[in-house]
């Protein structure tokens, strides 16, 4: 190895004779000593071993001792896969994780330009195209993935619950126009919800966008109980103004108390030092509050519109 070429034909560059990495020789003789010596130190920098170059880089067979750009079957060196590790700061948070990962990927262009793969499979190696596959990967990335593909069936669920809770409010309550109004003030707190979200800075992951889905089921109850007190005070004869007294003095304590234990409940949880926990109670907490406003004031406000003074006389049907 004390030959002028790194006994391979590598050739030299420079004052300091040092190997010319854009020879292919030389490139098969770096890697394979590095991998059996790993990487010398000097007087200020400290060695590198040869686990840590394992982290990276690594030949498919072991090497020849004797001449590293062989392995110990005396074929070419081959090595199969590298790493390239990169470091992310606060990879929980989603929003700003996306955007990294979308500057890593321009950094990894100068490989993707050669890989004949693409981000969910590999290709096949060819003259133009060497590489057959660049990815990412790591817990990171993994829980990012998950968690976007979760997030966007939650998505397509809440849609889809909003039907059929529709649906079924419709059926029950025989009207249309009464099922919208109760279910409409729900929707209004996924958005007052997603809101708060945003200017808390809190990232859009599975744990939110599970709570938004859950407070159309946890909602929905509050603003049935208001409108089920409003039509039973009407079909009792009492006046429109009158059931909507009735609706704050008979049931609103009521639900201001479910809604205070659930609220406590809730509170408990979000004093989790695990960062998911701490915000799925949080969130919870809030979305329980938001809802307990949303029925008493938003529900209470449709119902003044759909059944105003104008329509004192009719009694909504049952």
């Amino acid at each position: 190895l004390d030959a002028d070429d790194y006994g391979i034909g590598c050739s030299r560059v420079g004052a300091a004779r040092l190997p010319d990495l854009d020879d292919r020789d030389c490139l098969a003789f770096f890697y394979g000593f590095l991998s059996l010596n790993g990487v010398p130190g000097t007087s200020s920098i400290p060695a590198i071993p040869t686990s840590i170059v394992a982290l990276y880089i690594t030949p498919e067979v072991p090497l020849n001792a004797t001449a590293p750009w062989l392995d110990e079957n005396g074929a070419p060196a081959e090595y199969r896969v590298m790493l390239i590790r990169f470091g992310i700061t606060r990879p929980e948070h989603f929003p700003s994780l996306k955007e990294g990962l979308e500057e890593i990927w321009r950094d990894l262009s100068v490989f993707t330009n050669l890989s004949s793969g693409t981000y969910d499979a590999p290709g096949e190696s060819t003259e133009e195209d060497p590489l057959t596959w660049v990815m990412l990967t790591g817990r990171p990335i993994i829980r990012y993935s998950a968690s976007t593909a979760m997030q966007d069936e939650m998505q397509s669920s809440l849609l889809l619950g909003t039907l059929f809770v529709f649906i079924t409010l419709t059926i029950g309550l025989r009207s249309p126009a009464q099922a919208a109004m109760s279910l409409g003030p729900i929707l209004v707190v996924v958005v007052w919800l997603y809101g708060l979200m945003h200017l808390s800075g809190a990232s859009l992951n599975i744990v939110t966008v599970t709570i938004a889905t859950i407070s159309l089921g946890v909602g929905i109850d509050y603003c049935i109980h208001v409108t089920e007190r409003y039509r039973e005070s009407r079909n009792e004869g009492a006046s429109h103004d009158a059931a909507l007294h009735a609706v704050g003095g008979a049931c609103g304590a009521a639900l201001v108390g479910s809604a205070a234990s659930d609220i406590a409940g809730f509170a408990v949880i979000a004093t989790s030092p695990m960062g998911l926990f701490s915000s799925f109670g949080t969130f919870s907490a809030t979305m329980i509050a938001l809802s307990l406003i949303a029925s008493l004031v938003l529900t209470t406000a449709g119902l003044g519109l759909l059944h105003g003074p104008e329509k004192q006389d009719s009694t909504p049907s049952d």
